[in-house]
């Protein structure tokens, strides 16, 4: 099952910025525990690398890297087998050269006009961001009717109480939220609070 498979599965795609390589097994481990394989991490400088590198050893993982920009951030991806990467916004020499990879690539778009150029290139789901401050469930409303063929994943601001309200539409297929690995809870290893957090918007998804 690919990325994009595991994703639309899921419906969520917990996001983070991790501070160790010793962070990686338990928040892997947790993730497995409540059946939601799947994370992206965000790239913030080179420590990075050595970091992301830490989860060749946890295959089972679908493991996205964001806020990738750069050639050489697409190079960090492969090195480090990324099941799929996501970018900020949208560019056709990124695109081409993730093709080139063979890695999924979900870039991020905000306008009717970056929606048509990712669009022209083949990518029919994209990264909505950020989301509630590009306008959120009503802005995603109006494109369904421009964008029938096009799917979202919105990412930026949101929460357990905004969740639903984007999964409930036809053109979104999971949501992207840091608020469910928080990069403070990170930080502090307070392991069970991230679990809890992922666990109750499993819950949250499953009931609705």
């Amino acid at each position: 099952m690919n990325a994009l498979n595991i994703i639309n599965k899921t419906q969520l795609v917990p996001l983070t910025t991790l501070v160790s390589r010793d962070d990686v097994e338990p928040l892997c481990d947790i993730l497995m525990d409540v059946s939601i394989p799947i994370v992206e991490i965000t790239l913030r400088d080179e420590r990075t690398l050595e970091i992301v590198d830490e989860f060749k050893k946890f295959p089972e993982i679908n493991l996205g890297i964001g806020t990738i920009r750069t050639k050489s951030h697409i190079d960090i991806a492969n090195k480090a087998n990324a099941s799929f990467l996501i970018t900020p916004g949208f560019s056709e020499d990124l695109a081409d050269y993730a093709a080139s990879k063979n890695i999924v690539m979900i870039p991020g778009v905000q306008t009717p006009s970056e929606i048509m150029k990712a669009s022209e290139v083949g990518f029919k789901t994209l990264k909505f961001f950020p989301a509630e401050l590009s306008g959120g469930v009503s802005r995603l409303k109006a494109y369904k009717s421009v964008f029938p063929d096009i799917k979202f994943i919105p990412t930026g601001g949101i929460t357990d109480e905004n969740t639903l309200s984007y999964l409930a539409l036809d053109n979104v297929i999971a949501v992207g939220a840091s608020a469910l690995i928080p990069a403070d809870l990170i930080k502090s290893q307070s392991w069970e609070e991230i679990r809890n957090k992922l666990e109750k918007s499993k819950e949250l998804i499953s009931n609705s």
